[in-house]
């Protein structure tokens, strides 16, 4: 009998403790935003075309990819690559034209120079630019701007070199950080007012191709852009190019090239790489090819749950938006990121990669906000409306998803009403339809993935 009631008092003590536990779970956290703390603007976010080397994007696919309305990513940055031969150049035009048209800042990035201005007289397995053709390298990044300028696609920026620290067997050019800035000394006053300078774009971001760029009181006057990729790097903040003026931008990745771009949760590896880099002050992030088995827009010309969630970001998050300040971890899984547009519209992304949903007690300074839309990515929605919540008194309570990336958007401005804030619970379902992979990204699957020799 003793035994018996034992064993009900250890079941009840265990209950009691499992209520506990939820009620815990469901305490709802603190998130302040504060739209006064200003940190970077935001450039934009983008992806390669790699027309070329894989097929154009069609004309539906640059729509989707470039539109910012329902069921688009919100694109704003497209890179291209400027081919060595510049008798293939005429292939880039037409959807570089469109991008711009729908809003596209262009990207245009070498990975070779002509084989004759290189050590190894080839265009692949690295080999240096000599020095005694850097003149004639700059007219050839110079004709390539103005000839998309002719043909109604001006670029917004032209890169140095891709990759200058990966010397594979297609296109590569291998350059020093010094290599930089002796071609940007020697040639840097030719690219003038009209058009920006990207330099670095370092496999994994690694700043000594930069930095001695940065340090020089004479290349860093012809550097307008500081760039890197994250394979096998994470999102770091780069001060020192904050210090100088220049922009940062992450200019290549993928997080995963081997799952199908659909597989959930895997594909939530993009918001935590995409929050990381937004609270890194990255002005802008550039994924790889925009279409692709593993990327935003299938082969079918479907976007995939990477590009809604990409939307999540793009479509809400516009150009010369800036980040403010907001609490980043109110939860161990859960990420926060706000920010604020030219009209003082106020968006907060969170992203939850935990398996519960989070409650979220957030207040709102210096900022004058009425309601909350809410738009969700998660395994079964596809940026899904849900629901608007009353912003009372600079407060309000919202609840994101399980696995998911929420963003929620201001509408209207703050009343004097006093009522308790209420949310509305429909939810417009989306089409049918953890945390850093990037770090983990072996070179081998960068060899495989991300060489031009590939299907991918």
């Amino acid at each position: 009998m003793y035994k018996n009631k034992s064993g009900i008092y250890k079941a009840l003590l265990l209950s009691i403790a499992g209520a506990c536990f939820a009620c815990s779970q469901a305490i709802a956290q603190s998130v302040n935003i504060n739209a006064s703390t200003e940190y970077q603007t935001i450039t934009g976010f983008g992806g390669m075309n790699g027309v070329g080397w894989v097929g154009d994007l069609t004309a539906s696919q640059i729509e989707t990819a470039f539109g910012s309305g329902e069921g688009q990513l919100g694109l704003s940055i497209m890179r291209m690559r400027i081919d060595p031969n510049s008798a293939n150049w005429n292939i880039q035009v037409q959807s570089a034209v469109r991008a711009r048209q729908l809003g596209a800042k262009l990207l245009a990035t070498p990975w070779s120079p002509p084989a004759y201005m290189k050590t190894n007289n080839s265009l692949i397995n690295g080999g240096k630019l000599k020095p005694e053709y850097y003149d004639e390298y700059a007219t050839h990044l110079l004709n390539f701007v103005d000839f998309m300028s002719r043909n109604g696609a001006p670029l917004y920026t032209v890169s140095v070199q891709n990759e200058p620290d990966w010397h594979p067997d297609y296109e590569s050019c291998d350059w020093s950080g010094d290599d930089f800035v002796s071609f940007l000394n020697s040639q840097g006053s030719r690219f003038g007012a009209n058009i920006k300078v990207t330099v670095g774009e370092s496999v994994g971001f690694a700043k000594r191709f930069t930095d001695p760029v940065l340090n020089s009181a004479t290349a860093v006057q012809h550097a307008d852009i500081i760039a890197g990729h994250l394979y096998g790097a994470v999102p770091q903040d780069y001060p020192l190019a904050r210090a100088k003026g220049k922009e940062v931008w992450m200019t290549e990745h993928y997080t995963d090239s081997k799952s199908d771009a659909d597989v959930w949760p895997l594909a939530l590896d993009v918001g935590t790489e995409l929050h990381r880099s937004m609270v890194a002050n990255f002005n802008a992030y550039i994924w790889w090819y925009i279409r692709r088995s593993y990327s935003f827009i299938k082969e079918n010309g479907q976007v995939s749950k990477r590009g809604h969630i990409m939307a999540q970001y793009a479509r809400y998050v516009r150009p010369d938006y800036k980040r403010i300040g907001a609490t980043e971890k109110p939860y161990p899984d859960v990420s926060v990121s706000a920010f604020k547009g030219p009209n003082n519209k106020i968006v907060m992304v969170v992203v939850n990669t935990g398996t519960s949903s989070r409650s979220l007690n957030l207040t709102l300074q210096n900022a004058s906000v009425g309601n909350l839309v809410k738009y969700s990515t998660s395994a079964t929605l596809n940026v899904a409306y849900g629901g608007t919540t009353k912003v009372n008194n600079d407060a309000a309570t919202v609840i994101v998803e399980p696995q998911s990336v929420t963003t929620f958007v201001s509408e209207g401005t703050a009343t004097s009403s006093v009522s308790s804030s209420s949310s509305k619970s429909s939810v417009v379902p989306g089409s049918s339809s953890r945390s850093s992979s990037s770090a983990t990204v072996s070179s081998s699957i960068r060899s495989s993935s991300s060489s031009i020799a590939s299907s991918t």
